[in-house]
């Protein structure tokens, strides 16, 4: 029965004589009882703000209410405003066990025209729902006493650092500052900060515009009404549950930074060091501001230190080409500062293949049939799928992502997949193989076993990842409710604890094996972010069945939470992931991951015909060539191709298996159009020739073509034919002719690729 349903018979079950006691009594309350009185606060917007001013020009608004610290107000460079200020900038801070901190006040604080320094003091209140689950995956509930006010936290500090900042990117001098909040308690720990703010040129969100690399939302996004909706989260209103995700890592999903434009110039916004940051970008509805949420994260402990958090501007009005620009020399300082700091080498994309089929593989006959296609079509590297034991190759069940263990299938065969890389590698390509980080449940299943064998053929124990996981102490990421984690594969993974030693040391045993003995020189990394860089592991009671978790009381017959709780763990898997693949660079690997953040090669991302506005944003991308979809959108199939390789964003080239030829298409061969032509083979092998030398991009005035310089030498792809000006008399190749010429003016042709010397 509906509940409105409910009520109207439970109403209608009244006598006539109850029904009138009650509504005379309701009648009386009615005028008898008062309203409550609400104690009158000031908005933010016009609670006391001080002004701030830095010596570069950057001017600030600290905003208190009666004593309590609000945050940050207006931005200004000048009297250009950075954002709004009607929502101060500040943080939210929550524990895992329900603990609110609230009523910050500055203790102690240096202020000066070159830095801003405040110490908090805060209150805390206790109760509600805790992040901690149950067994029951219900969540646990805080069930202090509700009528409790606020209590001082003696012995919690925040800090806030703020600094002015000035620097040079493209040409261009860009002035800002820098945050950082530090936390320190003794007895609230904590693995997140919120970090909350609104950033939006002019102090408005219409007139702007968002440049996000995203797969869920454009890529580019113009502000024109308050009314405008705009989210880096996935809803999928396909699904059941159609909330897919909100916040993601900052620098191994999202690019690792925000770019902003409008009439008043240009603001970015980056993280200055690697650090596992949970983001989510919003302009909603109805609000004339473009939210920014961070979620600093890290081990649950007793001290946080944020990343430094460097906002920047520049004045002028770009066009488009200038935008690109000024986006890509912020690509490179966040991307170049970043690798630097954990050692990762930075990848770049070669001309891709894949090979991909989900049944059972017969690497002959790609041995001799695809691969020479391949290699003849210019193609440096080969993907490969999952040819590690796995539920299809080797129990015959679905499917080929879900990995048992890392040794090469029988049903393949070593020396199959090894006769594979020796032929490319002989021809100068290299092989990637698919890979994750978790294991099949059903492959762990066989491990289990009750009762006679019967119809399945178990793997040997022996010298397997079964005998790793018994040495281990803690094999498995267990999500807040104690179950292994799956993400939202269950219950087909168990996602693996990579800081876990023993599992980690197995793992890149395994890879390194089939590197130095098959051949194998990269990998494709499945899920990257959401099985991999973006998990917790949750452990609420770390010594549970340990002499120290005992009782003691073996005549015990009930239990009793403890008066005081032990304390409980959270494991951020962040820098455990970028660890394990710098690792797996220095074995020899190339990485590629699921994902289109800063590090590694990028096999993901939306179709082509989202891209079309925003193909510079696509560099060390891989993506399909869709000519047929490109046809219906009336778009130049060809002029698409040659401006993707323009700017280092690759297409796939697939062997299709069943009918033995090339295409564009994944999994078939649709007709004519999705059959690589002569033109596209040379670009590709033209792309190769030139690759290591196209760093430093610049798109030319009119999108006539793109340029990059590096050691005295430029590489122009020519979008129109036009003269190109050169400082000298140079040496000029035409790479798509072979031919030299001598000149200082270029008369550049459509479509043709020049090396320039001098």
């Amino acid at each position: 029965m509906r509940d409105i349903n409910r009520r109207w018979f439970m109403l209608g079950t009244l006598t006539t004589a109850v029904s009138g006691s009650v509504m005379g009594l309701l009648n009386r309350l009615s005028r008898t009882w008062a309203m409550p009185t609400m104690e009158q606060k000031e908005s933010p917007s016009s609670a006391p703000r001080q002004v701030i001013k830095f010596t570069n020009g950057i001017s600030l608004e600290l905003v208190t209410r009666n004593n309590e610290f609000l945050g940050v107000g207006r931005i200004a460079a000048g009297n250009i405003a950075l954002r709004s200020g009607r929502r101060p900038m500040f943080v939210e801070i929550r524990n895992p066990n329900g603990i609110h901190l609230c009523n910050y006040t500055i203790a102690q604080h240096n202020i000066t025209d070159n830095s801003v320094e405040l110490q908090f003091s805060m209150h805390y209140r206790e109760g509600g729902l805790m992040e901690w689950m149950l067994h029951s995956v219900r969540n646990r509930y805080n069930t202090a006493d509700w009528t409790t006010e606020p209590l001082q936290a003696t012995d919690t500090v925040l800090w806030l650092k703020i600094r002015p900042v000035t620097r040079n990117l493209g040409g261009r001098k860009y002035i800002g500052l820098s945050y950082q909040y530090r936390y320190q308690s003794q007895s609230i720990p904590i693995y997140k900060i919120l970090d909350r703010g609104t950033w939006e040129l002019g102090g408005h969100a219409v007139g702007n515009e968002f440049w996000m690399r995203h797969s869920f939302t454009p890529s580019i996004t113009s502000v024109d009404s308050v009314e405008q909706l705009y989210s880096t989260e996935w809803y999928l209103p396909s699904a059941t549950n159609p909330n897919a995700l909100q916040f993601l890592p900052l620098q191994t999903v999202f690019q690792g930074f925000t770019f902003t434009a409008a009439k008043a110039g240009t603001l970015v916004t980056w993280a200055k060091k690697v650090s596992h940051i949970r983001s989510l970008f919003e302009k909603p509805r109805g609000v004339d501001e473009i939210v920014h949420w961070h979620e600093h994260c890290a081990d649950l402990g007793k001290e946080l230190v944020t990343s430094p958090i460097e906002v920047l501007w520049a004045p002028g009005e770009l066009d488009r080409v200038g935008r690109a620009n000024a986006y890509e020399a912020v690509r490179e300082l966040v991307y170049e500062t970043l690798h630097t700091q954990i050692g990762m080498r930075r990848e770049r994309v070669t001309t891709y293949s894949m090979i991909e089929q989900w049944d059972n593989a017969d690497l002959k006959r790609y041995t001799q049939l695809g691969l020479p296609k391949l290699l003849k079509a210019g193609i440096k590297t080969v993907g490969l799928a999952n040819h590690f034991q796995n539920n299809m190759n080797t129990f015959g069940v679905g499917n080929m992502a879900c990995t048992i263990d890392w040794k090469v299938a029988d049903s393949v065969g070593e020396e199959n997949l090894r006769a594979f890389c020796n032929k490319a590698k002989a021809n100068g390509a290299k092989v990637e193989m698919w890979g994750n980080t978790a294991l099949s449940t059903f492959g762990l299943k066989q491990w289990d076993r009750n009762g006679a064998k019967s119809r399945i053929d178990y793997l040997p124990k022996e010298g397997s990842i079964m005998e790793v996981i018994e040495r281990s102490r803690d094999p498995f990421v267990r999500n807040l409710s104690n179950a292994i984690e799956s993400d939202h594969y269950a219950p087909v993974f168990a996602v693996l604890n990579l800081r876990d030693p023993v599992i980690r040391e197995y793992w890149l045993k395994q890879w390194k094996q089939a590197h130095d003995e098959i051949g194998l020189e990269g990998i494709f990394l499945d899920s990257s972010s959401n099985l991999s860089s973006d998990k917790f592991h949750f452990i609420q009671l770390p010594n549970a069945g340990s002499k120290d978790a005992a009782t003691g009381k073996t005549h015990q017959l009930f239990n009793e939470r403890p008066a005081q709780e032990p304390p409980a763990a959270i494991l951020s898997q962040y820098y455990a992931h970028l660890e394990l693949m710098t690792q797996m660079q220095k074995i020899g690997y190339r990485y590629c991951g699921e994902d289109i953040g800063v590090f590694g090669v990028h096999r993901s991302g939306p179709p082509i015909l989202a891209r079309l506005d925003n193909l510079p944003l696509w560099a060390e991308c891989i993506t399909d060539f869709d000519v047929l979809a490109l046809q219906k959108a009336s778009v130049n199939p060809n002029e698409v191709f040659f401006r993707g390789l323009a700017y280092r964003m690759m297409w796939y080239m697939f062997w299709d298996i069943k009918s033995d030829q090339l295409s564009f298409n994944y999994g078939s061969l649709r007709g004519d159009f999705d059959r690589p032509t002569d033109w596209h083979i040379l670009l590709l092998k033209v792309f190769s020739k030139v690759n290591d030398l196209m760093i430093n991009r610049e798109i030319l005035r009119d999108q006539k073509g793109v340029v990059y310089r590096v050691d005295g030498q430029q590489i122009l792809w020519a979008f129109q034919n036009f003269d190109f000006k050169l400082s000298a008399n140079s040496l000029v190749r035409d790479e798509n002719t072979g031919k030299n010429l001598q000149t200082n003016v270029l008369h550049a042709v459509k479509h043709h690729v020049y090396r320039i010397n001098g």
